[in-house]
């Protein structure tokens, strides 16, 4: 004997109620079956629609009643011959006509009742059971139908009926222990002692069906659906959410309670009681071996078996100073609360005995809130006990499984990649059993927190990092080569995905969730032919990074904007992780620099601006490591601008001024306009950083800075009349030039900072000096600090070019990757 029940997407239409047939057929073929039928799909709904619409006095119910009809004859005439459908028809015709009598009684009395709503809705299990057995009847399987409502015993609690068991277990031996045909059951329905039509519930046709197969001793419950078992998380919102072949009982109540919606939870008790297997299979895709559900599950590589959300709950918290050491506080909020049949999702309270919190649905809150007011209205005039707290739009996630009991980690990696994410826990509720965490997020964060928690872990050695880059120019540009060219090497040899989501310039952007090809990302943002074109649009760009899949997410700034910076705080408290070649943002005010930093914290995400300093040579990580470790910086000495260095080397080697700055713009050196890097501006603003790092909160204006180009008049040339004027610099040059020669000495462009503040300055300096040596575009930082007092650290290297700036972001861009492993 197997019990098989299908569900109302499984009866939805003729061709689905086909497969329905051919399944049942298979089963008996092989030995005993009893089917248990929800109502065509969407039937329930209309029923209850029709029933509102009468209470309403609105005549449209007619208009309902005829659909179903109509589309009930539609389903007779389409699994049917002729004759077999007029029959069919025929015995139907009765059941519309008493739930017309009922419709219009509900219309006259303008009342609705929860009897009269059960009464109503029975129609939908009643008129579906008669068209599956007919069908089974003609392709060739004895079948009758069954009404429920003779053989489950119920009380009288209408809407969710508590099922008699021992009334109702001998009525179903009797009525189906010994049939040899196939027995349709309506499912969800039962009766009271007075003969009361009853429901169980939304979803109690589960419940009908094991409640039957524990009364007959069934082999196994079978439970038919549009999905192929138990998935480890809502398929609709996690891409690679897949089918659990195997569960244990206590696993699936727990899943099912928190939102895993295949199974009705109240099934799991009769099966579990008789020890008789679910089974969760998919009528669509019959022969997927869906899932497995026992009193013991086989271990499983994942200590997870599944993570489910409840989508919309209130949280609902009652505190106050005069809670703490009162006992029976609990006892009376609970208590008060269940006499207002308020039904709690999940209980989370302090140690403290401070504050209780708690989760209901929303429909619920306005009753909680009354339940709670009234319970504890002389508290509360006293000031012992507060208001209770309501907030709306919350969700709650349950991480479910077996396995996770006494094995470290667990919650601190749960809550880790939550915190990564930029996702804040509300409250959390964990048992002793360890069975499941649930904890509560807000309702924004619900779909983010699912995807993450469950690529953390079911998808653990696949990582995925998904970038948004702004800029394509020379360091954008070489940014997304290094990109492409790296891609098979880091799936093959770190199983790390580098997707790129998004890429924009200073008037267009291109978005595309399933990723764009590095390789064409930058000449698509040209292609006014492109589909995903649109204009630049930083909140829709925020939303969009924002509303992201569970994978991290990485900003990439490779422009010179100073508008992007009040972005930066925006992306980073909504998890969004900043890497940056762009130093505008953190060379600004120290309020500004505060903010960007405050907010990386407030999302627990990643901030990259190495390459804002000398590309990609290890500056400011070393500083930071330094300071980190306690070190005190007492001296930083540098040459920042590998623009300007490589000018003054090729003076040194009898080129004019003006000639170096040109081959250094031509070799890609400079910044776009070279006065940015000859102006002094450049270096003045990397010194800023190099100083905030070092514990020196300055801010832009205390540098002193000897400009290369003063601002008169030089700022604000174009690139033709800068090339035509320059000229006039290079006898000054040389001179200084020679001067230094006379002296051993060279020409270098030094940044400074000390006790006595921060500077810029073209000096001369000396053989024993860490720049003396440096060649063409190189960069130094020669670092004093306690420990390195006799000897300065130093760090030199290559610090311009767009290879090397880009390979500096692409390095911070593997960091942030690192971080979210």
């Amino acid at each position: 004997m197997r019990v098989l029940k299908f569900g109302g997407t499984s009866v939805a239409t003729p061709e689905s109620m086909k497969k329905v047939v051919d399944i049942v057929r298979r089963v008996h073929e092989a030995g005993r079956a009893v089917v248990v039928t929800s109502a065509l799909g969407g039937v329930t709904n209309t029923l209850l629609d029709a029933a509102a619409r009468a209470a309403a006095r609105d005549e449209s119910m007619l208009d309902a009643w005829s659909e179903l009809r109509q589309r009930h004859r539609d389903m007779a005439r389409a699994l049917l011959d002729d004759a077999g459908a007029n029959d069919l028809i025929e015995a139907l015709d009765p059941l519309f006509e008493d739930l017309h009598d009922l419709l219009r009684g509900v219309y006259l009395l303008r009342e609705l009742s929860p009897r009269a709503s059960d009464g109503i809705v029975s129609y939908g299990e009643r008129l579906s059971s008669q068209i599956l057995a007919a069908a089974l009847r003609r392709a060739g399987v004895a079948a009758g139908a069954v009404d429920a409502r003779q053989i489950i015993r119920t009380d009288a609690r209408f809407g969710r009926a508590t099922v008699d068991v021992e009334a109702t277990e001998p009525m179903v031996r009797a009525a189906l222990g010994t049939r040899d045909d196939v027995a349709v059951v309506t499912g969800f329905l039962g009766s009271s002692a007075e003969g009361w039509t009853t429901t169980l519930g939304r979803g109690g046709s589960d419940y009908t069906a094991a409640l039957l197969g524990a009364a007959l001793d069934a082999e196994a419950v079978e439970i038919w659906t549009d999905v192929s078992g138990v998935m480890s998380a809502d398929p609709r919102i996690v891409d690679n959410a897949f089918a659990q072949p195997h569960l244990s009982f206590a696993e699936l109540m727990e899943l099912s309670h928190f939102g895993a919606k295949v199974v009705y939870p109240p099934t799991v008790h009769p099966a579990r009681s008789r020890d008789i297997p679910l089974l969760i299979k998919n009528t669509f895709e019959p022969d997927h071996p869906g899932t497995l559900v026992t009193a013991t599950a086989p271990a499983a590589e994942a200590p997870v078996r599944g993570i489910s959300t409840v989508d919309r709950v209130a949280l609902s918290r009652l505190e106050g100073d005069g809670m703490v050491g009162v006992p029976g506080i609990a006892a009376r909020l609970f208590g008060a609360l269940a006499r207002h049949e308020v039904s709690v999702i999940l209980i989370s309270q302090s140690s403290s005995e401070h504050s209780i919190c708690f989760a209901v649905a929303p429909g619920d809150a306005d009753a909680a809130r009354r339940a709670a007011d009234e319970e504890f209205v002389h508290e509360r005039r006293l000031g012992l006990v507060n208001d209770l707290v309501v907030e709306l739009d919350h969700a709650v996630l349950a991480a479910v499984g077996e396995q996770m009991a006494h094995r470290p980690g667990i919650s601190g990696r749960l809550f880790d990649v939550l915190g990564r994410h930029g996702v804040n826990v509300r409250a959390i509720a964990q048992g002793s059993s360890e069975l499941n965490i649930s904890l509560v997020v807000r309702g924004e964060d619900e779909a983010r927190a699912l995807r993450a928690v469950h690529a953390a872990f079911f998808t653990p050695r696949r990582r995925r990092l998904d970038i948004a880059l702004a800029g394509v120019g020379r360091i954008g540009g070489t940014l997304l080569e290094q990109l492409g060219e790296a891609a098979p090497g880091l799936l093959a040899g770190e199983e790390l995905e580098l997707r790129l989501v998004a890429v924009a310039n200073s008037q267009e952007m291109m978005l595309d969730a399933d990723g764009i090809d590095p390789s064409t990302a930058a000449g698509r943002l040209q292609d006014i032919t492109e589909p995903r074109l649109e204009p630049r649009d930083d909140n829709a760009l925020l939303d969009f990074l924002g509303a992201r899949s569970g994978a991290p997410r990485l900003f990439v700034d490779c422009t010179a904007a100073d508008a992007l910076a009040a972005l930066y705080p925006r992306l980073l408290e909504r998890g969004v992780g900043v890497v940056a070649a762009n130093k505008k943002p953190f060379a600004e005010s120290q309020q500004q620099w505060r903010q960007i930093h405050d907010a990386s914290r407030i999302g627990s995400c990643a901030l990259g601006f190495e390459a804002t300093v000398c590309a990609g040579l290890p500056v400011l990580a070393t500083l930071a490591e330094l300071t980190r470790s306690g070190d005190h910086i007492v001296r930083v000495d540098a040459v920042l601008s590998g623009t300007v260095n490589a000018v003054l080397d090729r003076l040194a080697a009898d080129l004019s001024f003006s000639t170096a700055v040109r081959q250094a713009y031509d070799e890609g050196l400079t910044e776009p306009n070279p006065y940015d890097d000859l102006s002094g501006g450049d270096v003045l603003r990397k010194l800023v950083i190099l100083s905030r790092l070092a514990g020196r909160a300055i801010e832009p204006d205390e540098v002193a800075v000897e400009p290369l180009l003063a601002p008169e008049p030089w700022a604000g040339l174009d690139l033709a009349t800068l090339w035509q004027r320059l000229p006039e610099l290079d006898e000054a040059f040389e001179q200084r030039r020679a001067d230094a020669a006379r002296d051993d000495a060279r020409l270098r462009y030094l940044a400074t900072v000390d006790a006595d503040g921060a500077r810029v300055e073209l000096a001369a300096v000396g053989a024993d000096h860490p720049a003396h040596s440096l060649a063409g575009p190189d960069n130094v930082v020669a670092i004093t600090t306690t420990r390195y007092a006799a000897t300065p650290l130093v760090v030199r290297g290559p610090g311009a070019g767009p290879a090397v700036t880009a390979g500096g972001v692409f390095a911070d861009i593997l960091r942030a990757a690192a971080r979210t492993a």
